[in-house]
């Protein structure tokens, strides 16, 4: 059976950056660019508009066998079951991605930062429960480390996805300066 291989994170965790990883690692990628680079993500989102849709539809599932598919939290738990999954998700300090997410929508989020925390831990508690009960293997990848010791990350990433590639090449991907919202703090 092909394994499809599922980026997910929660919102504005570096699942981006990921999928530019692995299309760097010549791995394809199931994306139709509808949703085009910006400011918020210079390089592109990587996305597939029909993932929005996955909870009444998820169809699409069938063209990414052999491929990457950036399903974001908390979408994966509509996953359908009768695929292989390796899913690569993106981890990031909860104040980081509230502050990235306040800025990309031009709100201040301070009085419902505890509200969203919240809710995006349960998202993420709901995630892992669904692949642990479903034998879904999966790897934490944390953005801030992903940035700061990108070899030893990558390295991990190449032998979980079963990729065949040079570091260096991968490592060539991150831009250092896109880490824009940090909090020092784990």
């Amino acid at each position: 059976m092909t394994t499809i291989t599922i980026v997910s994170g929660l919102p504005r965790s570096g699942t981006s950056l990921m999928m530019q990883i692995l299309n760097k690692s010549s791995m394809p990628l199931l994306i139709d660019g509808v949703r085009e680079k910006d400011v918020n993500n210079p390089k592109g989102y990587f996305e597939l508009e029909a993932v929005k849709k996955i909870v009444k539809d998820n169809s699409f599932l069938k063209e990414a066998k052999g491929k990457a598919v950036k399903v974001v939290c908390p979408l994966p738990i509509y996953l359908d079951l009768s695929y292989k999954y390796r899913v690569v998700v993106m981890r990031r300090n909860m104040e980081e991605i509230l502050a990235s997410q306040g800025k990309m929508l031009n709100k201040d989020q301070s009085n419902s930062k505890s509200t969203f925390s919240k809710i995006y831990s349960n998202h993420l508690d709901k995630m892992y429960a669904f692949f642990t009960k479903n034998n879904i293997e999966y790897i934490d990848v944390w953005y801030s480390d992903l940035i700061q010791n990108s070899d030893e990350v990558i390295d991990g990433v190449v032998k979980f996805c079963k990729l065949d590639n040079n570091l260096k090449e991968l490592k060539n991907v991150i831009s250092p300066d896109l880490y824009r919202n940090k909090n020092e703090s784990k």
